[in-house]
């Protein structure tokens, strides 16, 4: 778990709770949102000319990690000060998208679905 925070990453502790909360979660829990959202992202996060990657798998496995991980169906690129934001329900997702400060390769309309993993952190979590 903690091999998951970067010192000056906010969005590492952020991705750290997630992970907590995958881990935390029955079968049925698990497999009911990887249900729902039933994909890989990718997260790079970019800070002070430095990046770290973050994987959060809700298909197969059903957990959260720094680096790469499997294919992902979806990488999103941001500011670390975007993340947390954007997983705080601060900053919208698709006005984040209009105005650049998130990028999106792979299938845009599954990362509206991260809105339902950001929810598990925070029941009134960020929209996407």
């Amino acid at each position: 778990m903690s091999d998951i925070i970067v010192p000056g990453f906010k969005s590492s502790e952020l991705i750290a709770e997630l992970a907590k909360v995958f881990e935390g979660m029955t079968a049925d829990e698990k497999a009911k949102l990887m249900k729902q959202v039933n994909g890989v992202f990718q997260f790079v996060i970019k800070k002070d000319g430095k990046e770290e990657i973050y994987t959060v798998d809700a298909k197969k496995e059903g957990k959260v990690f720094r680096g790469k991980g499997a294919k992902a169906d979806a990488t999103l690129t941001l500011k670390d000060e975007d993340f947390v934001a954007l997983a705080s329900g601060k900053l919208n997702g698709q006005k984040a998208y209009m105005s650049g400060k998130l990028k999106v390769k792979g299938q845009i309309m599954l990362a509206m679905k991260l809105d339902n993993v950001f929810k598990s952190i925070k029941p009134a979590g960020a929209k996407l």
